[in-house]
């Protein structure tokens, strides 16, 4: 009988089989992404005794492209956490008045109505840049008994009999970590997610945006700015105060009309900048400390089931971002915080599957939805660029109303960062604004037309035909895209006419723990 020979390299050796690293086992929950997130996660799960690591590919602290906003819902969990004394030691600037402006003038300026009315809120925000904030939770998980290996870039995860297998990267070796769940906080272009088949990559709800931050601000109040313009509508720019004479500055467009209108996120950011320093009252020195970097988001209005067989998604790897304003701090923590929750009990259960998993949807569909729902409504009626004039028109109104209504502010402004969003609340203000402005506008006209002045109902007859002459404008462009936005828009109606007959109350205002 012939014997099989051993295959010999170029140098007649036999070749040594390559070992592989030995497996980290013995963890009930991996989880990839050290961002507030995840953080919260680890923080949450080691409280309760959980066998937890978390592996990130950087060395914290870390800068990391974000607005850096923290609004009163967020340090509300950061206090519960322990995390708050420790990022108020670098004595940030409370942020409790807003300005908005359109096409580089001011049209409202004043306190932000929502701020102060719950009692169990702080009373402002804060912009704390995620440098400081994501290595405070990062070391508050630790506190809590949370393993932590900075450095280790994950490449992808296999399923196992018990489990799952993470295959990772620390300093160029090959390392693997072993567990029975897996969880995505790693971001928006989630390696877990990918691995999972889950990945969502729908352009019309992720937002690209270049940051960054500026010195020499003339000023000491906590005033959040916003500043809507044609260049970057679908999107909006903002510059948010910091201690020290230091601003968060930045701008975000839909990747959506990005693509479709050759818009550069750079060349907007620096034609941004420039207005900003020709405009702003307090800006005129503004200089940046270092060049502006991209980020890029994934809002709620795409989130898709966000778990599968070995575990689930949370922060922005789970589309945790608000529809309109792009603030994803305080989703992800809440995000966080009810899969932390649905990990506890499928481990108590002892059943690691999909099915296991499901409840995570329904919990975080029933807490996000009844704010979300309107908030991706307002987004997908924005993404047509041709209404720019008309959503101006009506802006400009609004700012007007909001300025002296401080109901009207409040209620309707909601969408914008609100702290409680009702969407039937919203609806109302608007339809009774618009039922008296019509009905106050016949005798306006008349006085005015004896005054040989403008007539009101010329000029709202001139608004209407503005709308028609915006749809027609957009139809002749893409007949197509018009139709599929107008058939987006008329599902998301139908969603938060469902989502308001099922829940009366937004859940976020308590915030879950």
């Amino acid at each position: 009988m012939a014997t099989r020979r051993k295959s010999r390299n170029k140098a007649g050796a036999t070749p040594r089989a390559r070992k592989r690293p030995s497996v980290n086992n013995g963890y009930d929950v991996i989880i990839v992404g050290a961002g507030p997130a995840g953080n919260t996660l680890a923080w949450k799960l080691a409280s309760a005794g959980v066998k937890t690591i978390v592996l990130d590919g950087a060395r914290f602290p870390r800068e990391k492209v974000c607005g850096d906003y923290i609004e009163p819902r967020g340090l509300r969990l950061l206090d519960q956490m322990g995390c708050l004394s420790a990022l108020e030691a670098d004595s940030p600037l409370p942020i409790a008045y807003s300005s908005t402006y359109v096409d580089s003038e001011r049209r409202y300026i004043g306190r932000i109505p929502f701020y102060g009315v719950q009692k169990h809120l702080p009373p402002h925000g804060y912009i704390i840049s995620r440098e400081i904030l994501d290595n405070v939770i990062l070391e508050r998980a630790q506190q809590a008994g949370a393993v932590v290996r900075q450095e280790t870039y994950v490449q992808g995860y296999s399923a196992v009999r018990n489990g799952v297998t993470v295959e990772a990267k620390h300093h160029g070796k090959p390392v693997f970590y072993g567990g029975r769940i897996i969880v995505g906080a790693d971001g928006t272009n989630s390696v877990v997610a990918r691995c999972a088949g889950v990945l969502v990559n729908d352009s019309r709800h992720i937002a690209l945006s270049q940051r960054a931050y500026a010195y020499d601000y003339d000023g000491r109040i906590g005033e959040a700015a916003f500043f809507f313009d044609r260049d970057y509508f679908p999107g909006y720019g903002w510059m948010f105060p910091m201690n020290g004479g230091r601003v968060n500055l930045g701008v975000g467009v839909l990747k959506e009309t990005c693509q479709r209108h050759n818009i550069a996120i750079p060349k907007l950011f620096h034609d941004f900048f420039e207005k900003l320093k020709r405009w702003h009252p307090r800006c005129r020195k503004l200089k940046l400390l270092r060049p502006p970097i991209g980020g890029i988001v994934k809002t709620y209005g795409g989130a898709g089931c966000n778990y599968f067989q070995s575990g689930l998604l949370i922060g922005d790897a789970g589309s945790f971002v608000d529809p309109m304003t792009g603030e994803g701090i305080a989703p992800a923590m809440e995000s966080a915080l009810i899969a932390a929750h649905v990990i506890l009990s499928v481990l108590s259960s002892g059943r690691v599957n999909a099915s296991s998993f499901a409840s995570y949807e329904t919990a975080f569909r029933n807490y996000f939805d009844p704010s979300m729902a309107i908030t991706d409504l307002c987004a997908a009626t924005l993404r047509n660029p041709y209404y720019w004039n008309s959503w101006k028109r009506a802006l400009l109104r609004g700012c007007a109303l909001a300025q002296n209504d401080l109901k009207f502010a409040a209620t309707v402004g909601a969408c914008f960062g609100g702290l409680e969003i009702n969407p039937a609340g919203i609806l109302s203000e608007i339809w009774i604004k618009t039922v008296e402005s019509l009905l106050n506008s016949l005798p306006q006209s008349m006085f005015q037309m004896l005054d040989s002045g403008a007539d009101p109902t010329s000029l709202r007859l001139h608004e209407a035909v503005g709308w028609v002459f915006d749809s027609w404008a957009s139809i002749l462009h893409d007949p197509f895209w018009h139709a599929a936005w107008i058939a987006d828009i008329q599902r998301k109606w139908l969603h938060v006419l469902s989502v308001m007959q099922k829940i009366r109350l937004d859940p976020r205002i308590n915030a879950v723990v």
